[in-house]
């Protein structure tokens, strides 16, 4: 089925309808996801037929969305994906990941290093003000985020600032986040349906994908996950967006959008700072930072020496754009540019090492050199046959997420080197790091991330 089949089955149905459908659909597979059922759901799916219903249906119609209507509008969707004119395997796979994968990512992580990396600032980090993009402190935003959340849930997907009034609430403004914050995170996440077609328009100004990629296109509903219904009320027609409105390339575009350069710059200077402070965690670790080697030129951000090699890491606050996330005609040149890039910087560095520069005195010459690329957020398939771009070098290398560097960490120094330089390869014959990773080191907790944790220690209450 072509995916524009699937619009047409769904504006067969009233936005009026569909939202608040999708909404009691949503936040019903929650409640039973946290009752611990493994009712299968599409999350995915559902957000699809939310994106197509409110940037295109209309109230014209007289069918009525029914369980066995939403059955086969997901059946539909998941059946839209032929293959299409010129398709590679890269450009089949990485939409088919970036699209389902972050729906099964731990909110743990993900709001524990939102603040480790956008909130805490180390000595001689400039605090990022996100008062002056959301209204109040990004910590207080996503505190009340987990708020509206829990209330949305038990709602039926549904958000009515009545509830505020219950007195059951006075306890949660108190020790939880105060009612100001509350509403102010829920009117940062609101918008009409009319508001939603706008902020489509406005990317698709800026980056448009072409039509045959639709199924994969800007979704308005991540950054402003409640519709509002008018005298139909306000609805989360995909209640998991709530609490990652504020997380990942929502916060990077945000920040974007405000700051400029200035930001991504920032970023980059964090993002190197962050994954220092991960690798100091391996006990007994030799670990020393870039060199000037020359007058403005500088090596990768961190080498690594171990008894078996020295190690090299280049950190990339990277994010894949949205048309390269589509497998659109950027995938293989954005490979190129982060991945590719990154190879090359470590070529130069480990040629300057084995070439015996003094700047590097201090590094040993009578082992290998292998090189290790972080990423902030996951590049799926980087360092497999499918990635999309033949990614080679001089010097054996992986790639990984800062997800998986916090994992590795909690090895000890022999193991986790051990996994890097089994990992690292001089081509694309790798294949995904975390898959690397036992049961048990996937479970262990992470100390910077149990710390930055701290800043919503309400959730290990249960005070929502």
């Amino acid at each position: 089925m072509l995916y524009s089949e699937f619009i047409r089955s769904v504006i067969r149905y009233r936005p009026s309808q569909v939202v608040p459908f999708l909404a009691a659909y949503s936040s019903g597979c929650e409640r039973a996801i946290q009752r611990g059922e493994t009712e299968q759901w599409h999350p995915w799916a559902v957000s699809a037929i939310a994106k197509e219903s409110v940037l295109r249906g209309h109230e014209f119609s007289a069918n009525d969305i029914t369980p066995k209507v939403l059955a086969g509008l997901i059946h539909d969707f998941n059946g839209s994906g032929i293959p299409l004119p010129g398709q590679t395997t890269a450009s089949m796979l990485t939409p088919i990941l970036h699209e389902q994968l972050p729906y099964q990512e731990s909110l743990f992580e993900d709001m524990a290093r939102a603040h480790a990396l956008l909130v805490h600032s180390e000595p001689g980090q400039t605090p990022i003000p996100w008062e002056e993009v959301l209204g109040i402190g990004l910590d207080q935003a996503i505190r009340a985020s987990h708020v509206l959340h829990h209330v949305v849930v038990r709602s039926g997907g549904r958000y009515d600032a009545a509830i505020l009034d219950m007195p059951n609430f006075q306890d949660i403004f108190t020790r939880v986040a105060p009612r100001s914050e509350i509403e102010a995170t829920a009117s940062l996440f609101t918008s009409s349906i009319g508001d939603l077609r706008r902020a489509r328009a406005a990317a698709d100004e800026r980056v448009l994908i072409p039509e045959m990629l639709e199924r994969y296109a800007f979704n308005p509903l991540i950054s402003h996950p409640l519709v509002d219904l008018g005298a139909r009320g306000v609805w989360a027609p995909q209640t998991m967006f709530i609490p990652r409105a504020l997380l990942g390339p929502n916060l990077y575009y945000k920040g974007l959008d405000r700051w400029g350069k200035s930001f991504a710059d920032g970023l980059g200077k964090r993002v190197e700072t962050y994954v220092g402070k991960q690798l100091g965690l391996i006990s007994g670790i030799q670990l020393h930072p870039e060199v000037e080697y020359a007058k403005d030129m500088r090596s990768i951000d961190w080498l690594w020496v171990t008894d078996e090699a020295v190690i090299l890491v280049e950190c990339k606050a990277a994010r894949m754009p949205l048309d390269a996330q589509a497998g659109g005609e950027t995938l293989e040149s954005v490979m190129k540019r982060y991945i590719g890039h990154a190879r090359g910087q470590i070529d130069k560095t480990a040629r300057l090492i084995r070439e015996r520069h003094p700047a590097f005195d201090h590094i040993p010459k009578d082992r290998q050199i292998v090189g290790v690329i972080t990423t902030a957020e996951p590049f799926y398939l980087a360092d497999t046959p499918f990635a999309g771009f033949i990614s080679t070098g001089e010097v054996p290398a992986m790639t990984m997420s800062l997800r998986e560097l916090e994992v590795l960490v909690g090895y000890s120094e022999p193991e986790a080197a051990a996994l890097v330089i089994e990992q690292a390869h001089r081509g694309d014959d790798g294949g995904r790091f975390i898959a690397k990773f036992t049961d048990e080191a996937l479970r262990r907790e992470n100390p910077i991330l149990e710390d930055a944790w701290r800043a919503f220690d309400f959730l290990e209450h249960g005070a929502t």
